[in-house]
């Protein structure tokens, strides 16, 4: 029986570091892989609130707290597949004032997931395959990509490197890349489907929806950013303004945006669906949940969290649909 069919039939102890809400159990029951226990590493008290929702009652569902505190010698008899994507603070060319990459104060923390896949793997009994799957952000210099590529292989020989842009199976676009040893992962087929496609109300202008970031742009003056700096989303109120070129928006918004009256913050009497400024309106948290693939309702029917945290927390997810793609040959 090879190790893959016994995982299947019998399923998987799973590590998830820097686990955020939890993407990686969600991808790995989408993929129809059953989970036995799934060990959670987050610190991030907003995304905790969120696991906590889901997971309180669940006893299979264990959170671990801070990667610096995790022992893998003490986890190297249950572990079978270790997720993680560790932080890309410095590795991203989005953060232009420090760019360190594997130096950086938040970055360098991919040595501490390093140190507990090798004391898994050195550990765990000789019969015992462990799977790893890392994840972290296409636009990393080269240096950076070659060190995280030589680490790994030092672990497991048979690491590949994938790049893959979420836009192929989500209406968003995430550039990544991909480190595993999980057997004939590639490019997923690409699926149709547009950012129109999961907007609740409104119109847009492009057919995928930037990557989420931590935060977005304002609704006073965001749709400057957006066009010049390529960053944030905007769904428009009107379909006849979508249509039009960047040149007559960019013209033509300040005088909407005059008449409305709009000032900026607060927004009291707006709810995430209407116009303030009488022109466009930003992803709700439900439509930014689409736009990972994340279910309907998994971070937007979460009470105890304010809509700013929850939108951070999408922002710093996998998307769930590449995730399940990759894992799916564990089967």
């Amino acid at each position: 029986m090879s190790t893959t069919t016994q995982i299947n039939l019998e399923g998987i102890n799973v590590l998830s570091l820097f686990d955020g809400i939890s993407c990686a159990k969600l991808a790995l029951e989408k993929a129809g892989i059953k989970i036995n226990k799934y060990y959670s590493s987050e610190i991030c008290p907003h995304a905790l609130a969120i696991q906590k929702h889901h997971y309180s009652g669940d006893t299979n569902h264990i959170q671990l707290g801070d990667v610096c505190k995790i022992d893998g010698i003490e986890l190297r008899e249950e572990i079978d597949l270790i997720i993680f994507g560790s932080p890309c603070t410095q590795l991203s060319s989005v953060n232009s004032k420090d760019r360190n990459g594997l130096e950086g104060n938040e970055s360098k923390l991919f040595y501490e997931a390093l140190r507990i896949l090798k004391d898994i793997y050195l550990f765990a009994p000789l019969s015992k395959k462990i799977y790893f799957l890392m994840e972290n952000v296409w636009s990393m210099n080269k240096k950076d990509k070659d060190e995280i590529t030589k680490e790994l292989t030092s672990i497991f020989d048979d690491t590949k490197l994938v790049m893959i842009n979420s836009a192929d199976v989500a209406p968003a676009n995430r550039r990544r890349l991909y480190w595993t040893n999980i057997p004939n992962v590639g490019v997923p087929e690409p699926i149709e489907v547009k950012y129109q496609d999961i907007v609740v109300n409104g119109h847009v202008d492009r057919e995928k929806a930037n990557v989420l970031l931590g935060s977005n742009i304002t609704l006073t003056n965001g749709i400057f950013r957006y066009y010049k700096m390529n960053i944030g989303n905007l769904i428009y109120k009107d379909k006849d303004f979508a249509d039009l070129s960047t040149e007559e928006k960019l013209l033509e918004y300040p005088f909407i945006l005059h008449n409305s009256g709009y000032k900026g913050k607060p927004r009291s009497g707006f709810g995430e669906y209407d116009f303030p400024n009488g022109c466009y309106r930003l992803p709700s948290v439900l439509e930014s949940e689409r736009l990972m693939t994340i279910p309907d309702g998994y971070v937007s029917d979460v009470p105890s969290v304010s809509k700013t945290n929850k939108l951070k927390a999408i922002g710093l997810a996998m998307t769930v649909d590449v995730i399940a793609g990759l894992v799916a040959n564990l089967k």
